[in-house]
């Protein structure tokens, strides 16, 4: 089972290491609301690539599984993934599952 306080972690992580590159106005709160995306977000599609960048590397990292975050995903889409600091941990943990029990 995936731990989801460790999945929370790992999105954490890898907005740190995004926040050292952005100016200080750009700058993403640590929350589980933080809006990413979209509207209210604070990531263009540049900055969205690169945060999707980092957590795929940390969830490697952390987990020993690799993710592709963006795929099948249209993160312009109203319901996506990427909303919220809190729904993408979401679906970091429902992929991480799915590929937990594929390997059984």
């Amino acid at each position: 089972m995936i731990n989801n306080e460790k999945v929370m972690q790992t999105v954490l992580e890898a907005i740190g290491e995004l926040n050292e590159q952005l100016p200080k106005e750009q700058k993403l709160k640590k929350s589980v609301d933080t809006a990413l995306f979209g509207s209210g977000g604070n990531l263009d599609s540049l900055g969205l690539i690169s945060l999707v960048t980092t957590v795929e590397q940390k969830v490697e990292e952390n987990f020993e599984m690799t993710v592709t975050l963006l795929e099948n995903i249209d993160a312009f889409e109203s319901d996506n993934p990427f909303k919220t600091v809190g729904s993408l941990a979401d679906y970091i943990a429902s992929i991480l599952e799915k590929k937990a029990i594929e390997e059984r």
